[in-house]
C-alpha cells in the first residue's frame, strides 16, 4: 500500500513540473494542478477535520429530529393513525421530508447503534408520500421483523392506513408478514401473507357472503403478487356462466342457474397485491 502512494506522489509531481515548466499552459490547467497539488498536500489532520465536521453535521441533524422520532414511535407502537398523521403535518416532517426528497431516507436509533432496533422516514420519486419503519435494523439496511406504516387523508377527510408488519431482509419485505389497511373505521384488509420482495405470493382461502346472504367458499392463488386467472374458456368448460361484467375470471362463479358455487375473488381490474412502494419496479 505504501509503495503505491509513493508511485502516485510521485507522478503527481512529474505531471505538475510538465505543466508549469512548458508554455502551453491554459487557464484551466493551472487551476486544476493548483487543486491537485492542494490535494497532495492535504495532511491526515485535515481529513481528520473534515470527517469529524460530517460527524458533527449528522449528530446535529439526530438531535435536532430525536424528538420527532421518538413520538413517531410511540404513535406507531400505539397503532394512533390519526397521531401519526398529525405528526406527519408537523413543520418538522415537512423540513425533514425536503431533506430526504427524492427516495433518500432518515434512520433514528434510539439505542445509537446501526444494528439495533431504529424508525426510518422514507420518501419516493414517484409520489409525495410519507412513509415509516419502525424494527430492526442491519447496517443501515431493515432485517429482522419490523412494521412498514402509512398513513393519509382520502378526498372525503376519512383517515387511510396501510400497515405491514412481519419479516424483512435485503431492505425488503420477505419473509411472512400481517397487511393491514384501513378506510376510518372500515377494514378493507386484514390477513397475513407469504412475502418476495414485497410481493405476496401463495395460495388462500376466502369466505364472502352475497347481498342475499349466500356463504361462497373457495380459494384463490397470488405469484408475484398477481392473481393467478381463470381463462373463460376453463369457466366454459367446467360449466359455469360467464360473468357480463368487466372480470378477471377469478371472481364468482356462476352455474346455469345464476347460483353462485365457487368464489376466487372480486375484482374488475388487475391489481398487484404487496407492500407499497416495494414492488413499482416489477
Amino acid at each position: 500500500m505504501e509503495r503505491r502512494v509513493r508511485i502516485t506522489m510521485a507522478s503527481v509531481l512529474l505531471t505538475l513540473a510538465v505543466i508549469f515548466t512548458t508554455g502551453c499552459t491554459t487557464e484551466k490547467q493551472k487551476e486544476a494542478a493548483k487543486e491537485t497539488q492542494q490535494q497532495t498536500e492535504q495532511t491526515p489532520e485535515d481529513k481528520k477535520t473534515k470527517v469529524s465536521e460530517d460527524d458533527a453535521k449528522e449528530m446535529q441533524k439526530e438531535n435536532r429530529y430525536r424528538p420527532l422520532m421518538e413520538a413517531v414511535i410511540e404513535a406507531i407502537e400505539s397503532d394512533d393513525a390519526g397521531k401519526l398523521y398529525e405528526l406527519q403535518e408537523s413543520a418538522d416532517v415537512k423540513e425533514l421530508a425536503l431533506s430526504v426528497r427524492d427516495g433518500e431516507h432518515f434512520i433514528y436509533f434510539p439505542e445509537e447503534e446501526d444494528n439495533s432496533k431504529g424508525i426510518g422516514f422514507y420518501t419516493f420519486k414517484e409520489c409525495s408520500c410519507k412513509q415509516w419503519y419502525y424494527g430492526d435494523y442491519k447496517d443501515g439496511e431493515r432485517e429482522g421483523k419490523g412494521i412498514w406504516y402509512y398513513v393519509s387523508r382520502t378526498e372525503d377527510g376519512s383517515l387511510y392506513k396501510e400497515v405491514y408488519n412481519g419479516s424483512w431482509s435485503e431492505d425488503a419485505p420477505n419473509g411472512k408478514g400481517r397487511q393491514l389497511i384501513a378506510f376510518g373505521d372500515s377494514v378493507d384488509t386484514d390477513k397475513k401473507f407469504k412475502v418476495k420482495n414485497g410481493l405476496f405470493y401463495g395460495t388462500y382461502k376466502i369466505k364472502e357472503k352475497l347481498d342475499d346472504g349466500t356463504i361462497v367458499r373457495g380459494k384463490y392463488k397470488l405469484k408475484k403478487g398477481k392473481y393467478v386467472t381463470i381463462p373463460d374458456e376453463a369457466l366454459v368448460e367446467n360449466k359455469f356462466a360467464v360473468p357480463d361484467e368487466p372480470h378477471l375470471a377469478i371472481a364468482f362463479l356462476y352455474d346455469e342457474n345464476g347460483i353462485a358455487r365457487s368464489c376466487r375473488m372480486v375484482y374488475a381490474e388487475d391489481i398487484t397485491k404487496g407492500v407499497k412502494h416495494f414492488y413499482q419496479s416489477e
